[in-house]
């Protein structure tokens, strides 16, 4: 296996609750399997903020209430230096045993001590999406794999996706410089900030990509 892989192979490992746990309710004759979808709230940061719920607006909330947390001075903006500062705060919870390096190993034993940590739904099958439904903006801000085709996965999780030198573990400057990155894909209107309205559109993506005909 290569390098590359062994670090996507990883990071699905432990990407399981994360940006949606999707269980999928029967239907019967004959119709199409839908998903019954359990919305995680995570910060783009990688830290669980809720236990996963079906309640969209519940989820919505959440997210809404780590935005107003990381606005440190209350301008209903988040600026790059507030959006790093809490890549500095969530370091240390992720660093277990204070080596300064983040592995998948300590951020799954965080992140399963947390009370908002659930088993995930297991259903039996395997959801197969009619299509992928992203706007043009969603779909040019999506990372590729291996042959440049838009992965539109769920589930990439947001820390050991900062693994830039693919050695396992991830650094305070390698969770920065994917701090910085999140931001600017956030940042839609390029004027250096992130408004409510455009992380809420950023933390609605995933409701908006699993669309089943």
């Amino acid at each position: 296996m290569t390098e590359r892989r062994m670090r996507r192979a990883m990071a699905w490992r432990i990407a399981g609750g994360l940006a949606l746990a999707l269980v999928l309710a029967s239907c019967g004759g004959g119709d199409k399997y839908r998903p019954g979808i359990r919305y995680s709230a995570v910060s783009p940061l990688g830290e669980p903020l809720s236990a996963p719920t079906r309640d969209a607006e519940a989820y919505r909330a959440t997210m809404r209430d780590w935005f107003a947390r990381t606005d440190s001075n209350k301008d209903g903006k988040l600026s790059l230096a507030e959006f790093t500062a809490e890549a500095a705060r969530v370091f240390p919870l992720y660093d277990l045993n204070h080596d300064g390096f983040v592995t998948s190993y300590e951020l799954t034993q965080y992140r399963v001590s947390l009370p908002t940590h659930s088993a995930p739904a297991d259903s039996g099958r395997r959801l197969r999406p009619g299509r992928i439904d992203m706007t043009p903006d969603e779909a040019a801000t999506v990372r590729t794999d291996g042959r440049g085709r838009p992965d539109y996965r769920m589930g990439i999780d947001p820390v050991m996706s900062a693994d830039s030198n693919a050695d396992f573990r991830v650094t305070p400057d390698e969770l920065m410089a994917e701090a910085a990155r999140r931001h600017a894909i956030m940042d839609k209107n390029g004027d250096g900030v992130v408004s409510l309205s455009e992380f809420m559109d950023q933390a609605e993506g995933p409701m908006r990509a699993w669309a089943v005909d």
